[in-house]
């Protein structure tokens, strides 16, 4: 925040750690949001390509070569993007729907790069890496993947893509709140609302895998994993909000955040954002007390 320079040494820096230490890369990207989120778009983008631009002088320095500095752009440049939304819209809802809108892209691009194939490639690509150490405990033919892991493995993919994403964003969001506007971010994501539009698109997107059965397209369940990704975080926001009102404990808010991303009370949560948008669980809780 104290100078383009500034924002440049630290983007520069981050980046050129995230090559031996890759989660850093998370931090990357939030420093390009705040900065955007703060001074504006073009002062996030000038930040972004001057940073990259040092990372890859210090890569080479190092005996590297810039393209793997370069590839973080696929990052960079939406997190950017959605910053830039944000700073315009002030709408957290906007914002996670462009990121989800990214993660389909994602998820379009893979399938191009496969040949419509995705499952296929994931196979060929975990038997390559045992070719290449020499191991013959397979015979011809012989998967090493598990096919229904295979199948999913894309939806994963596009949907991690998506949620990395939204960390970026939201760490980004945290640092402008801590700097200049104490509080605000968990105002603003506990009264998070995604609106029913976006709850009818998931549900016709949906539409086929009901009317189709076993013959459905592999991408329709591949597009229903980024909406529920997407409605996983909104019904974080409601039952983070509902127990903050019940109870008022961390210990609590803690553990339903880990129980969401590691246990199937995630699926739970995930309706509860679903129908938020009808039901309004926070308004009906805050009415209770």
């Amino acid at each position: 925040m104290r100078s383009r320079l500034h924002a440049m040494g630290v983007l520069s820096l981050l980046a050129f750690t995230t090559l031996v230490f890759p989660p850093i890369g998370y931090l990357t990207g939030a420093v390009v949001g705040v900065v955007t989120l703060k001074q504006g778009a073009s002062e996030g983008m000038i930040s972004l390509l001057g940073g990259l631009a040092l990372a890859m002088v210090l890569h080479r320095l190092n005996g590297g070569h810039e393209l793997s500095v370069a590839m973080m752009a696929v990052f960079w440049i939406p997190v950017w993007t959605i910053a830039a939304l944000l700073r315009t819209t002030q709408s957290l809802r906007i914002a996670f729907q462009a990121a989800a809108l990214f993660g389909v892209l994602a998820l379009f691009i893979f399938y191009l790069m496969s040949d419509g194939a995705p499952a296929e490639w994931w196979q060929n690509v975990v038997q390559d890496l045992f070719a290449e150490q020499g191991s013959d405990a397979l015979g011809a033919g012989e998967m090493l993947l598990d096919p229904r892991l295979a199948e999913v493995l894309t939806g994963v993919m596009a949907a991690g893509f998506f949620l990395g994403l939204v960390a970026m964003l939201l760490l980004a969001r945290s640092w402008q709140a801590m700097l200049y506007n104490p509080g605000g971010m968990k105002v603003e994501f506990l009264s998070l609302q995604l609106g029913k539009n976006s709850v009818l698109l998931g549900l016709v997107v949906m539409l086929p895998g009901l009317l189709m059965g076993d013959e459905v397209p592999a991408m329709v369940p591949d597009l229903m994993q980024i909406w529920m990704t997407l409605f996983m975080i909104q019904g974080i926001a409601v039952a983070h909000a509902v127990l903050e009102q019940r109870t008022g404990q961390k210990g609590g808010v803690m553990a339903l955040y880990f129980a969401t991303l590691f246990t199937p009370i995630g699926f739970v949560v995930t309706m509860v954002g679903v129908t938020d948008a009808w039901i309004d669980y926070r308004r009906r809780f805050a009415e209770m007390k």
